[in-house]
């Protein structure tokens, strides 16, 4: 006796034409999703370019002045007079400034800096003096400017007012005392140039070890901007169409009835896609999640190729559970 088949449901496209179309969320996400990786990735290059070397350049000049106010306070108390090792911390600082923005004046002579300054002794503080003279007039006409009681003054976080108040501290360190053993005026012309930086710089924090890898992580988001816009152009525009007469239509193909060999829904259940087949052996996928109403026209082809497996919606067959056997007294 035949296999009685009445349950399974059976596919009638009638003089319906199935179509699927972009998804508009399939868009909207890829849409999204590309303007947040490119202003991610705009954000790490803006950060790795301007907020963290403009970060290091404040957090070194705050450390300069740092080191000066303990190399000078002690003497202005009068609780001790001129510490060398205190001297040589802020000249290494003033170097370690230089090498950060001293530009490619300063670059030459970075080495030369170190060893005079790890040798001690005035000339090390010569040096430094002769080198920021030689930075400032360059510094100060690169300088931003703004007007002040109809005077044009620079910026007091330009590079030209931070060099000038370099300068103050380093000539202020080569002579701290005066005749009589006390704290001389250059000396305390220095501790207010050093305090005015603080006031500016004073909170500026380290740039972590790990920021600017941070960054890269950011930055690498824009490779895939292109793509995800790839995806959206490729897709728009493009749909499928299962006629009445069983041709199908798809993004540059035309099959006839007789062409759509088969349907594999082997990855549907688990992905929303499947592939149909030609009697050549070529596969297109249909993407249900891409293109909207998919599964109608993977439902019909299913349904009417494996018509013990799916039904016209796309959805398992779900085989009855045999019955039980009677029981025997």
């Amino acid at each position: 006796m035949p296999e009685d088949k009445s349950h399974i449901e059976t596919v009638e496209v009638g003089d319906t034409v199935l179509t699927a179309r972009l998804a508009p969320s399939f868009f909207i996400r890829n849409a999204i999703t590309a303007v947040v990786m490119l202003v991610l990735g705009l954000w790490g290059i803006w950060d790795y370019v301007e907020v963290i070397p403009k970060q290091e350049r404040y957090f070194a000049r705050a450390e300069v002045a740092r080191s000066y106010n303990r190399f000078a306070e002690p003497i202005v108390s009068g609780s001790s007079g001129p510490d060398s090792a205190a001297l040589v911390d802020f000249m290494d600082k003033v170097v370690d400034n230089l090498a950060i923005e001293g530009g490619p004046a300063a670059a030459s002579e970075i080495a030369g800096l170190e060893a005079a300054v790890a040798a001690g002794g005035n000339a090390a503080i010569d040096r430094l003096h002769a080198l920021l003279t030689t930075i400032l007039p360059e510094a100060l006409a690169g300088s931003e400017t703004r007007e002040r009681d109809g005077v044009t003054q620079a910026s007091p976080i330009s590079r030209g007012t931070w060099f000038a108040a370099e300068a103050i501290m380093v000539s202020a360190s080569r002579l701290p005392t005066n005749t009589a053993g006390g704290a001389s005026d250059k000396l305390k012309l220095g501790m207010a140039a050093a305090a005015s930086q603080i006031n500016l710089y004073g909170e500026t924090e380290q740039p972590s070890t790990y920021d600017r890898p941070m960054q890269w992580l950011f930055i690498l988001c824009l490779p895939f901007v292109p793509w995800y816009v790839w995806q959206i152009a490729r897709s728009r525009g493009q749909q499928f169409k299962l006629h009445p007469d069983g041709s199908l239509e798809l993004p540059g193909e035309h099959w006839t009835a007789e062409e759509l060999a088969d349907i594999d829904m082997s990855r549907w259940m688990k992905t929303s896609k499947a592939w149909v087949i030609h009697t050549d052996g070529h596969r297109v996928m249909l993407d249900d999640y891409v293109f909207k109403g998919s599964f109608r026209i993977i439902g019909a082809i299913a349904s009417e190729r494996q018509p013990e497996q799916w039904t016209d919606q796309a959805k398992l067959i779900k085989k009855s559970d045999p019955a039980p056997a009677d029981d025997k007294a």
